[in-house]
């Protein structure tokens, strides 16, 4: 029972995935540059060193046209460990504390979809205004990242970081404070686009949570289409869901029971045991992938006794 309920810290599966494939390309990029570097180019004739080896995106149509998968890989890649270490640590924050409200198929929904706001927003801006043009490629994941930041500012708005020589700062007061810094980055003309990006991210992720309150979900067709690519991962195994449904008799063996105060047997006490840990392992992964909150009051009722054995 023990293991069962430590599932629920399965919240950060999601979370540590992703930081994880974040890292994996990260590193993988750095192999390349060096197996390039000692091989004289060799790794250069195959894939071009700029722009991240193709996974980096581009404002201009004639270089996005030639990598189109770069819309969504951009947003996994990084150049320079100051770059990769500071969204990771911002992801891992933010991203903790977001799961735990909405689950990890929202988080992974945020990030993805905060990244396509960040790209839209530097692919239209960009090439409508030409001094925004300073570089040709865009690359990072700090886009998404702002927009988890977003969402979970707007959802948990009081909730309280302690930073050093600042002390307790409210969630709502840092993600203004950082979104104020890149907008006033902008003025600089350094990573124009990034900046962009990043605002775009954010402003994706507040209103997502806004308009989440009014009853639309603006990630519900992102959410589908994870859900139909997972879907063959997401089945039960038939020999579990037999046993699932070989146990509705258990149910009324144990009701008789319980009346009588008969011994139970072997047979009915591994049904009954079984049965617990299929309906405890559907509400954990329940939790895990839309939180606590989306959880019946029978199902919370059930998982605190479960907590109590």
């Amino acid at each position: 029972m023990l293991e069962n309920l430590q599932a629920m810290w399965r919240d950060g599966g999601m979370l540590t995935r992703l930081v994880w494939v974040n890292a994996a390309v990260f590193l993988v990029l750095m192999t390349l540059d060096v197996v390039d570097t000692i091989g004289g180019g060799v790794i250069s004739a195959v894939l071009p060193a700029d722009g991240a080896r193709t996974l980096a995106t581009s404002w201009r149509i004639d270089v996005l046209a030639q990598r189109p998968w770069s819309v969504f890989t951009h947003m996994f890649t990084h150049q320079g460990v100051w770059h990769v270490a500071v969204n990771m640590l911002l992801l891992f924050w933010m991203g903790r504390v977001y799961h735990g409200e909405v689950g990890s198929r929202r988080l992974l929904s945020t990030y993805l979809a905060g990244g396509l706001a960040g790209f839209a927003a530097y692919f239209f801006l960009t090439n409508g205004f030409k001094p925004m043009q300073s570089g040709t490629y865009a690359l990072g994941a700090s886009a998404s990242v702002m927009a988890i930041f977003g969402a979970i500012a707007t959802l948990r708005p009081s909730l309280k970081f302690n930073l050093i020589l600042f002390g307790p700062v409210s969630l709502k007061h840092l993600f203004w404070g950082y979104v104020i810094l890149d907008y006033f980055g902008l003025s600089r003309g350094v990573n124009a686009g990034g900046h962009v990006a990043h605002l775009g991210g954010a402003i994706f992720g507040v209103v997502l949570v806004i308009q989440e309150r009014k009853g639309v979900n603006l990630v519900g067709w992102l959410e589908w289409i994870l859900d139909v690519l997972t879907s063959r991962s997401m089945t039960i195994p038939k020999r579990r869901r037999s046993r699932f449904r070989a146990s509705t008799s258990n149910r009324w063996k144990a009701a008789e029971r319980e009346s009588s105060r008969a011994p139970m047997s072997d047979d009915e006490f591994n049904a009954s045991r079984a049965e617990r840990i299929d309906r405890l392992d559907a509400i954990l992964d329940k939790i895990s992938k839309h939180g606590y909150d989306h959880l019946s009051p029978e199902e919370k009722r059930f998982l605190f006794d479960q907590s109590q054995r």
